[in-house]
């Protein structure tokens, strides 16, 4: 009998066996003692929560019964129907620069229901110090026009255990200069 090979198959499965009774007690107190309380009366909603009495494009949109993916950052790349090149390739083709001057941010916060179809838009308007700042309206319009096309956007890739397709949250991020796109994120 090898005595150096059985104890070391019995020091693996030990270092295993601790190794596992360490990580379930981490996560037990974890979960019970090591988060940090959520103030919920501050933050009442989730990170993808959008409130549609603030929102635009909210007239006959409705969410699908199910969950919405994507909440904690968004449904991005797979939601870009083609690809996010796609997406900015067309962005940057139709948007014109109608001698707007405006430089800041312009972000677009969105639901996409089962169907395809966008609403719920929520529109901030930042100056390049990223305080909130009015853009220029115009300008405004045709980039949301642009962004929440329905052939923008593909659903279906992700579907719950009865094969309905989940609603997204999704955002577009645009950095402008002089009226002029730098970036299109995320």
């Amino acid at each position: 009998m090898n005595w150096k090979k059985i104890f070391k198959v019995l020091g693996i499965v030990l270092g295993a066996v601790v190794i596992v009774v360490v990580a379930l007690a981490a996560y037990i107190y974890y979960e019970y003692e090591g988060k940090f309380p959520v103030d919920e009366e501050k933050y009442p909603h989730y990170i993808g929560y959008i409130n549609t009495e603030n929102a635009v494009l909210t007239e006959g949109f409705d969410l699908c019964d199910g969950i919405i993916a994507g909440i904690h950052s968004s449904s991005q790349p797979k939601i870009y129907n083609g690809s996010k090149y796609a997406f900015k390739k067309y962005i940057q083709e139709q948007y014109t620069n109608d001698s707007c001057t405006d430089s800041g941010f312009l972000i677009f916060r969105f639901h996409i229901n089962c169907k395809g179809e966008t609403g719920n838009v929520e529109i901030n308007e930042l100056n390049p110090d990223m305080q909130p700042t009015d853009l220029n309206d115009k300008m405004v319009q045709q980039l949301l026009e642009l962004t929440v096309r329905k052939e923008n956007w593909q659903v279906g890739y992700v579907k719950d255990q009865d094969g309905n397709a989940y609603n997204h949250y999704m955002y577009v991020f645009y950095k402008i200069e002089n009226g002029e796109l730098l970036e299109i994120l995320p």
